[in-house]
């Protein structure tokens, strides 16, 4: 018999969207290793259990109404609106329900185990708060963004997702990584909007000092923000941009890998393989193959 790590019970008012592979797959999500994930609006049936040391960890952010989360040790507390929960991968078992005659309206997202997106110092679970007033309409819009553009699919519609994961992302970072430095914190709809100018124009060769003046900041504020957010460098975060796009283009299109090369900046073909091997430890050819595999099977 499989012991199953989720048991999730769906009433008849059950509204749910689960983060499609297409989705998935955008640079955001990849580099935060998030496997599933979804928005939901439950009504007062609704349940979820999971068991014990299950290898990922959860994270659920209540938008409207109220939750319940009833601990494997005995322990039971409600959530409202703006209260993130985060499970560790190896926290105790639990159950989450929808509490109250209101919708329990919820954003979930499950990580990998080794993700960098959940701090090591959650060794079973937490609650961490994020403004209600604020900050929860603002993740209610870019979740539904996300879904709409997924669902659209037009020919700007990856990179309008790429930059509303992003900026749910840096804002759930911010929530349960607080940092001493507020003003790093405040930076993060502006770094938004710079790496959405980035991802519209990936062929130009980035400079920090142009990034920077973007900002409005000095070089080395730039450098020490993205150091504190990332943990990479304004040239790094750059880089990694081009790269994920490049492996997009690579698993979705057809175009020829010195096309490719050259839409994300490189004029030349085989310094555009070796950076690409270095970032992901295969070269681009080998990645197509792979990836159209995976496609066929």
């Amino acid at each position: 018999m499989k012991l199953l790590k989720e048991i999730i019970h769906s009433p008849a008012r059950f509204e749910q969207w689960h983060l499609s592979a297409r989705v998935l797959e955008t640079y955001p999500f990849r580099l935060a290793m998030i496997r599933h994930g979804g928005y939901g609006c439950h009504d007062t049936d609704f349940y979820v259990e999971r068991i014990a040391s299950r290898g990922f960890s959860a994270l659920v952010i209540t938008l409207a109404g109220k939750g319940r989360f009833t601990m494997e040790d005995g322990s039971s507390f409600t959530v409202h609106t703006g209260d993130i929960f985060v499970s560790s991968p190896t926290g105790q078992g639990h159950r989450e329900e929808t509490e109250g005659p209101e919708p329990w309206e919820q954003l979930w997202l499950l990580f990998s185990r080794n993700s960098s997106a959940i701090p090591d110092t959650i060794e079973d679970y937490d609650v961490f708060q994020i403004d209600a007033e604020k900050e929860t309409p603002l993740i209610r819009e870019l979740i539904k963004n996300i879904i709409d553009e997924d669902l659209y699919e037009g020919s700007t519609s990856l990179k309008s997702i790429e930059l509303s994961a992003e900026l749910l992302l840096l804002i759930l970072h911010r929530a349960i990584r607080p940092m001493g430095n507020s003003g790093s914190r405040a930076h993060h709809s502006q770094l938004a909007a710079l790496w959405g100018d980035v991802a519209i124009d990936m062929k130009k060769p980035w400079k920090v000092e142009e990034l920077a003046a973007m900002m409005n900041c000095s070089r080395s504020q730039l450098t020490r923000i993205c150091h504190e957010l990332y943990h990479m460098s304004p040239g790094q975060k750059v880089r990694e941009m081009k790269m994920e796009h490049a492996k997009i283009l690579l698993a979705e299109s057809s175009a020829p890998i010195h096309e490719i090369a050259e839409s994300v900046g490189f004029s030349s073909l085989s310094l555009f393989s070796s950076s690409f091997t270095a970032y992901t430890g295969t070269g681009p050819r080998e990645f197509r193959k792979r990836k159209k595999i995976q496609s066929d099977t």
